[in-house]
């Protein structure tokens, strides 16, 4: 919109307090009030003011310095005086607000970002950051510990890569902290629990184990040839049900041991068993498998490297 004269000011003028009681000849510099509060107009050329009736000359007749207006000659007992500030100015009745009064109602969605928030940002003990509709995830420290609490539903830690863990011991307690289940030490042990009883614990020497260990038995259906998969178990059983070439098995591992169970059908026909030459026996010597109805023969092996699996067997294993 076009104008004529100074650019309009945004907002709403004001009038002065009149201040023309004080006025003696000799009285140069006056407080700026509205409604009996201090005003800051900001500049000379944010008021107008009038002495007399005549329009004084800002920053040669008069000059601004917060609220405080001072005449360049000290205006005459009986003189009149009117002033308004202009609305873009904002005056001391406005305030700045009392600490804590701005609620977050107030504070528009998304107004507060990284550049406006303190680096670092520092909590005493037990003031917490809250996550959640119902609060439901809290971080905070006390005067001892850290913590990351979840209350419902699955904590997930989510990572694309890989994620690392850095200390000098890792303690997982039940949700009672009262009970271990896990314990790992630096350049020391590695202990499972179970019903807060160690089990299992890593040494230099190997592993201690407190009870029994036990690996399924893999159960492996009749075929002319079988390829025993040694990743599925260190334990395989079969029922033959025809002549049976036992081929190299698949996934063998340097070390792993176990044992193959062979039985003959309980009725009708018994059968026999060929071997791959990574199956190796004593004296060279392949065993002949008992030749009776629902006989079990078990061969108890070691791999001793890749397609060489040593291997002890025993025959018609029963009752006596």
């Amino acid at each position: 919109m076009g104008y004529i004269g100074p650019e309009p000011k945004l907002g709403r003028n004001k009038e002065v307090d009149d201040i023309s009681s004080g006025f003696n000849g000799s009285a140069t510099a006056f407080t700026l009030q509205v409604s009996g509060s201090n005003v800051s107009p900001g500049t000379a050329n944010d008021i107008v003011v009038s002495l007399g009736g005549v329009i004084q000359n800002p920053n040669n007749d008069y000059t601004i310095a917060g609220s405080t207006l001072t005449f360049t000659t000290a205006p005459a007992s009986g003189l009149s005086f009117f002033a308004v500030v202009l609305g873009q100015s904002v005056d001391s009745s406005v305030g700045t607000p009392s600490d804590g009064s701005v609620t977050t109602v107030k504070i528009a969605n998304g107004a507060v970002t990284g550049p406006k928030l303190a680096k670092p940002i520092d909590l005493a003990d037990n003031e917490k950051i809250r996550f959640g509709t119902g609060n439901d995830l809290e971080i905070f420290h006390d005067s001892t510990n850290s913590y990351i609490k979840n209350t419902t539903n699955d904590l997930i830690i989510w990572d694309d890569s890989r994620i690392r863990f850095r200390s000098p011991q890792y303690l997982f307690n039940n949700g009672a902290n009262d009970e271990n289940i896990i314990v790992a030490n630096e350049n020391g042990s590695v202990e499972l629990y179970e019903n807060n009883v160690k089990k299992f614990e890593t040494s230099t020497g190997g592993v201690s184990l407190t009870g029994g260990a036990a690996a399924n038995i893999t159960t492996v259906s009749a075929a002319s040839t079988v390829t025993l998969d040694f990743a599925l178990s260190c334990h395989h059983k079969i029922t033959l049900g025809q002549n049976t070439l036992f081929a190299a098995p698949s996934n063998q591992a340097v070390g792993q041991s176990g044992s193959i169970f062979i039985t003959q059908p309980s009725s009708g026909s018994t059968f026999a068993g060929t071997y791959n030459t990574a199956f190796k026996f004593t004296g060279g010597t392949i065993p002949t498998l008992t030749a009776t109805n629902s006989a079990v023969d078990r061969i108890d092996y070691v791999v001793f490297a890749t397609n060489e699996i040593h291997c002890a067997v025993s025959l018609n294993v029963k009752n006596p």
